[in-house]
């Protein structure tokens, strides 16, 4: 009797912890997709180009298996749209040599090569 109490105390255990790993997982996922799209907006801001159609769909599915798959169209969406006015920002103040734009350039190459 004893150990079914302790194994389900475990159980249940477990379960909290799984579903408190879940939000911040599905929060880290994008993160990581909000950068990554940023550092493909850099790109285009400091080279003045525009992707084709396969060029857009060869970096969402390296960005997509990136994060595991993790994030609904809409969610991808909304974190497109929310980089776009911090990024376009950050390069026209601190110019596409700057440390931080540098680095989301990096994040661009990264997935290109992918």
């Amino acid at each position: 009797m004893k150990m079914s109490r302790w194994m389900a105390g475990l159980v249940a255990g477990a379960g909290l912890a799984l579903v408190a790993v879940a939000p911040a997982a599905a929060q880290d996922a994008a993160e990581t997709y909000k950068n990554y799209q940023a550092g493909i907006y850099a790109k285009q801001l400091c080279t003045d180009t525009k992707f084709t159609q396969d060029e857009y769909a060869k970096l969402s599915e390296a960005l997509d298996k990136k994060v595991n798959h993790e994030l609904g169209a809409g969610e991808r969406l909304s974190l497109i749209e929310s980089m776009k006015d911090p990024t376009k920002k950050l390069v026209k103040r601190e110019g596409c040599e700057s440390e931080q734009v540098a680095s989301m350039l990096k994040l661009y190459d990264e997935l290109a090569g992918m």
